[in-house]
């Protein structure tokens, strides 16, 4: 029974003393307190939890300016809508021809085609005859006929060509080297000049005016009033002479 006692009253002064030391927490803010050596601190403890987001502050000063950025071309955007359509220009320059197409480029050639074709019978009839040449678009042909005036322009006009008469120096001097070559040097062949329409003025023989002659000095001088007829000398001078004796040299044109 004793015992018992004893250890009421053990437990009872335990809870006492517990009390006091609880008591002793809460007062000791006001408990003065006395310095003392410090101890070694203590280790770091457990981070606490975030706090709640205070409210904004002032804005800071304005910060340095930072490098200039890559200049990169973004992605084309659409398109936008059509714009009002503008004011009329003004018309341009005419454009270049275009090429013949190929209706144009075979009618060309049944033309040049039938063009060949007309010469080829041409061609035959000069070279029929004993002598001819080709002077630039010209045939100068001759047998060496003799006869009158008018039975020579027959003559050329059968072979589809004309009494020969030069238009130009060159074809005068080529003339000359027919009558050289061809045997009737000397014999004065015609040309196709006369003056029997009107007596001194000379014409072709179609009646068209001359625009090229190669007279000798005094020439044409009508001699004994016979004289109606062109001819060429030697020399590559015109004369005139007697309609009733030509020796006859044509002319063809090869155009």
């Amino acid at each position: 029974m004793a015992l018992l006692k004893l250890f009421l009253r053990t437990l009872l002064l335990l809870q006492f003393v517990q009390q006091q030391l609880d008591g002793a927490e809460l007062q000791n803010l006001n408990c003065p307190a006395y310095g003392g050596v410090p101890g070694t601190p203590g280790h770091n403890g457990l981070p606490g939890r975030d706090g709640r987001d205070g409210r904004d502050g002032a804005p800071g000063s304005k910060g340095e300016k930072g490098e200039l950025g890559v200049s990169v071309q973004g992605q084309p955007g659409k398109a936008g809508p059509s714009g009002p359509a503008g004011a009329k220009g003004e018309r341009g320059l005419p454009g270049l021809p275009g090429s013949p197409g190929c209706e144009s480029v075979l009618e060309t050639l049944k033309s040049e085609i039938q063009h060949l074709n007309a010469k080829v019978p041409m061609i035959e009839k000069a070279a029929s005859f004993s002598y001819f040449r080709k002077v630039g678009q010209k045939y100068y042909i001759t047998d060496g006929i003799e006869g009158t005036f008018g039975k020579g322009i027959q003559i050329c006009k059968d072979v589809g060509g004309t009494m020969v008469l030069p238009r130009t120096v060159a074809e005068n001097q080529a003339l000359l080297i027919v009558v050289v070559s061809s045997g009737l040097r000397g014999k004065k062949p015609y040309i196709g000049v006369t003056d029997r329409e009107t007596e001194g003025q000379f014409v072709d023989t179609e009646g068209k005016h001359l625009t090229y002659t190669n007279w000798g000095p005094g020439q044409p001088d009508n001699y004994k009033g016979v004289q109606d007829c062109g001819v060429i000398e030697d020399s590559g001078l015109w004369d005139d002479g007697s309609c009733n004796d030509v020796r006859a040299i044509c002319e063809i044109d090869n155009k």
